[in-house]
């Protein structure tokens, strides 16, 4: 028992010595780090050169200029509306030939299919009759325009359901009529959904197939509400795509939508993109990024100096070289990169851009002492 309270005597006869031995040494902290003051404002921060020495921080002077950062909109390829094409029948009849099937690319003209039609037989031969009287009226006979207007109705109704100028002219010096009729493509393009078979029965209005235009297309991309008074109709983009990330597709932005969707709070932004690869396909994810410019007479920092919070914003202002100020600000237009700056800062004070969490840690900590 006593050989205990012996030991535990000179563990404490040996602290008190160290102790002693610090403080002739001159290991008082307030001493070797006489900076380390508690500053008398509760929004400020004093740092030792310890500290300095041990953490990374940085900083910026305030400053008006004109300055330029990128935002990246989440965004989907689609279908450029004004080149995609339900390719109907035009006349009731039975299908005979089917040149191509879904997902075939096709050229503008090229047949993809032959209808046999009793009605295009009569129209035919409607046309071949009306031909025929036109011919032989003369522009002073009484009848001359009555047979010019059934001419022109005829020769219409051909037009209508397919016929190139090349093969009304023909049939009208042959009048030999055409077996079948051929459905065209109107453009170049690919087949991307219907059917036709062969044998079918239609009827006028029957869908065969959707035709798209995968050369031209569009990019619909999401603008949240606070990027929305930067970006403007005819501003360029650049299109990424994660499958091909060495790709950039550059795009023009030809319409923001009037609408804001309610789930997500975002805009929609119509980008036309051209897809001579064909390596978009439609509702491919990508990314759009749209270069900005900041201008006006408000300085603007780097938007890792602003600090948020639930009732606003603040920065950490650099009083000298190892006392920093917590103050309140006003955001305008802001970045990723760069935030403009309404109320709170003037050109010259200086910011810290990093390091900001470590100074908003340590003011915490002094609050916290103080409370107590």
């Amino acid at each position: 028992m006593f050989k205990k309270i012996n030991v535990l005597m000179l563990i404490i006869f040996s602290t008190l010595l160290i102790s002693c031995g610090d403080e002739k040494n001159g290991k008082d902290e307030t001493v070797e780090y006489p900076e380390r003051l508690h500053s008398n404002k509760k929004d400020e921060i004093v740092l030792t050169l310890h500290q300095l020495t041990h953490i990374d921080l940085a900083a910026q002077v305030v400053d008006v200029k004109e300055v330029e950062g990128p935002i990246v909109l989440p965004g989907r390829v689609a279908l450029n509306e004004a080149f995609t094409a339900h390719i109907t029948s035009r006349v009731k009849g039975r299908i005979e030939k089917v040149y191509s099937v879904v997902s075939d690319r096709v050229k503008k003209g090229q047949t993809i299919l032959e209808l046999y039609s009793q009605d295009f037989i009569a129209m035919q031969s409607e046309f071949i009759q009306a031909e025929e009287r036109f011919k032989r009226t003369r522009s002073s006979d009484q009848d001359y325009g009555t047979a010019k207007s059934i001419y022109e109705s005829a020769k219409k109704k051909l037009e209508v359901i397919g016929l190139t100028e090349n093969e009304i002219n023909q049939l009208a010096d042959t009048h030999t009529p055409y077996s079948v009729i051929p459905v065209r493509a109107p453009f170049d393009g690919t087949l991307i959904s219907g059917e036709a078979r062969l044998g079918e029965f239609v009827d006028v209005g029957k869908d065969f197939f959707v035709l798209a235009n995968i050369y031209n297309l569009w990019v619909l991309a999401d603008i949240f509400e606070k990027d929305l008074p930067f970006v403007k109709e005819g501003m360029t983009g650049e299109i990424t795509a994660s499958s091909y990330p060495d790709e950039i597709y550059k795009a023009r932005l030809t319409r923001i939508y009037d609408v804001v969707e309610p789930s997500s709070r975002t805009i929609k932004a119509r980008f036309d993109v051209n897809n001579s690869n064909a390596k978009l396909k439609p509702e491919m994810f990508v990314s759009v990024k749209i270069n900005l410019t900041l201008g006006g007479n408000n300085p603007k920092i780097n938007s890792n100096a602003v600090m948020k919070e639930k009732n606003g914003s603040y920065v950490f202002v650099a009083v000298n070289d190892t006392t920093f100020q917590k103050r309140e600000i006003v955001i305008g237009k802001e970045t990723k990169e760069f935030t403009e700056i309404l109320k709170g800062l003037k050109t010259g004070d200086k910011v810290v851009t990093r390091g900001t969490f470590y100074l908003k840690s340590e003011l915490a900590k002094e609050t916290f002492t103080e409370e107590e």
